[in-house]
């Protein structure tokens, strides 16, 4: 599916601009920064920085969603005044306080033990990285010498645990996920940002698999004005594509379209 550029269409902007109270949510890995060859590479791209320093000043709030842990994701966006929500929802931090009033209240051993269990069925395969988030998990493949090869022994090594049922799995770029089945999503972040922000708009941009529960949930939220904004890349899920209202061509193209977003609210 084709979407229109949203540098292309400052109508749809100038929608979210004009709102009394205006939110902004985003993703972090492949939306705010480059996707890295590991997790700590990962750098926040500096036209995206500068704009959300500006954002700031003029969003009721202004969120970054990610499935990185909060504590890491903050040290990632190191911003004054941007809410940083870790775990697809299941924990935030704001004005530098940690809050789990959102966090799952079970599951997370349900986690652990799934992940021990695909790292001993998988330490044959070079190239591996095993994140354990506190609430959430992932093993990365991206610098396995056979990416496609490493995703099919982690699918053989999840398909083969037994009593996995307190647990789900998503695949993203380059990504396995795991999560309790009963923790937050992020679609039910965004819906806990507009009513804690009394939002009367909302614009998200995302990139990837998890950010398929985001993308469908703007059109639920009732009342107010939604946005979503797929970002491009070689890999990205046609699902998201399907999902969103506009596309941005790529991390520089989202600083673009922040600087853009806020010039139309000054």
């Amino acid at each position: 599916m084709s979407l229109p550029d949203i540098l292309a269409h400052p109508d749809a902007l100038r929608r979210i601009a004009r709102a009394r109270r205006p939110g902004l949510a985003l993703d972090f890995d492949g939306t705010l920064s480059e996707i890295a060859p590991t997790s700590d590479a990962a750098v926040i791209h500096p036209r995206c920085a500068a704009a959300l320093r500006r954002a700031v000043e003029r969003f009721a709030v202004v969120a970054v969603i990610s499935g990185r842990g909060a504590r890491d994701l903050a040290g990632k966006v190191a911003i004054p005044g941007v809410v940083c929500v870790g775990n697809h929802g299941a924990e935030r931090i704001i004005a530098g306080v940690y809050d789990e009033s959102a966090r799952a209240d079970s599951g997370a051993d349900a986690v652990s033990d799934t992940l021990a269990r695909i790292e001993r069925a998988t330490a044959h395969v070079g190239g591996l990285v095993y994140e354990n988030k506190g609430i959430s998990a992932t093993i990365h493949y991206r610098a396995a010498a056979d990416p496609q090869s490493a995703r099919r022994a982690l699918s053989r090594a999840l398909a083969a645990i037994p009593n996995a049922d307190g647990v789900q799995s998503f695949w993203g770029k380059m990504i396995l996920e795991l999560r309790p089945i009963r923790s937050p999503n992020k679609g039910d972040a965004l819906a806990a940002l507009v009513s804690d922000y009394a939002l009367d708009a909302l614009l998200f941009a995302g990139d990837d698999t998890t950010d398929m529960d985001a993308m469908r949930r703007l059109p639920a939220l009732a009342g107010i004005t939604t946005l979503g904004v797929a970002v491009i890349s070689d890999d990205v899920p046609p699902a998201l594509l399907d999902a969103a209202d506009y596309a941005a061509n790529g991390v520089e193209a989202v600083g673009e379209m922040l600087d853009s977003l806020i010039t139309r609210m000054a």
